[in-house]
């Protein structure tokens, strides 16, 4: 279990202080893949650095393991570092050396002999979908590729724990996915916690279980995935969420435009369900119920996430107002989260 209990940590600048963590409090569970999520400057790294102890907490303790990583030095800090495996955004592979050189060298290093390093660097390899290229350089590799082999490294001390800092922001999409159902793989077979830390919400929806928002240096909302889709509570977060599930191509703004200026007394609503609510025919049940409103499917999709899938919905009502007001209070009533786009 990881355990951030008060956490803050300030900088010293020439003149100035920066708090890049304020009073940070989070709890992950063992065999967890747990999603911090914030955009560039919310202190997220930061907060993660205390964990293998690149930095120390200011005030308050992080506690892995059982072990408080602060008060850790010499020896007992590197025999913990080791059981922290890092990905890295950009790989930080040596070109020098060979792919099987470069899964070797955390070995190399811990003072394994050559025939179990190996042995251990090939059955890695494999893992992560690269046998046969064992021998290939670098250069050679694509970037999903490379960020593969920095995986397989990344896995060579057997770790506990495996922190992912925006390890798929420098991918394509299709990258992206393979990568993450590479490390929904690995939590999978090997149990390895993974702390994902990233400012994609797709990354965060496609293999997280729980995740924390930062902004400004504090946790500023955090759940489970399914909770902070279907309920996010602060800005930030709706932000996050908008981003991902909402239409936002200039496309279909464009053709959201054009419906409000043409049924200027309509009103557009965007419908999120998970669970069972994402399977059910709640539109048709609202429909029957309201035979004089009209109602008009404009985008819809259904994302599945490590807690269950969410379902989201943009639709058009026309019709009297008071019955889209009861048509608004029925997809409550069935449990459906409602948000008016535009109101007519």
């Amino acid at each position: 279990m990881i355990k951030f209990k008060d956490v803050s940590k300030v900088f010293q600048l020439k003149g100035s202080q920066l708090k890049a963590v304020n009073d940070v409090n989070l709890t992950i569970d063992d065999g967890d893949i747990f999603g911090i999520i914030g955009y560039s400057g919310a202190g997220k790294s930061t907060l993660v650095r205390m964990l293998n102890g690149l930095e120390t907490p200011t005030t308050g303790s992080v506690e892995v393991h059982g072990h408080d990583i602060a008060k850790l030095s010499g020896r007992e800090l590197r025999d913990q570092q080791k059981q922290i495996g890092m990905i890295f955004q950009h790989f930080n592979l040596l070109w020098s050396r060979s792919i099987i050189d470069n899964v070797m060298l955390p070995l190399e290093l811990a003072h394994v002999d050559k025939a179990s390093r190996v042995a251990k660097a090939k059955k890695l390899i494999e893992l992560v979908g690269l046998k046969g290229r064992e021998n290939d350089y670098p250069s050679e590799l694509s970037g999903g590729q490379k960020q593969r082999v920095g995986i397989a490294r990344a896995l060579a001390n057997d770790p506990k724990l495996l922190i992912s800092d925006e390890a798929t922001s420098a991918l394509d999409p299709q990258t992206t996915d393979e990568i993450l159902e590479l490390l929904l793989k690995i939590n999978r077979e090997l149990g390895i916690t993974i702390v994902l830390i990233t400012h994609e919400m797709h990354a965060i929806r496609k293999v997280a279980k729980n995740v924390a928002v930062m902004q400004d240096g504090q946790v500023v909302e955090q759940g489970s995935v399914s909770e902070i889709f279907n309920h996010p509570q602060q800005a930030i977060t709706k932000r996050f969420v908008s981003e991902n599930d909402t239409p936002d191509s200039n496309d279909t703004m464009m053709a959201l435009d054009e419906l409000v200026e043409r049924y200027p007394n309509g009103s557009i609503i965007k419908l999120t369900f998970s669970g069972e609510r994402s399977q059910s025919p709640v539109v048709s049940q609202v429909a029957k119920q309201r035979p004089n409103l009209e109602i008009n499917i404009i985008e819809g999709s259904l994302h599945p996430t490590q807690t269950g899938t969410i379902g989201v919905l943009v639709i058009q009502l026309l019709g009297d107002a008071d019955e889209q007001k009861k048509a608004l209070q029925d997809f409550k009533t069935l449990k459906v989260e409602t948000e008016v786009i535009s109101r007519g």
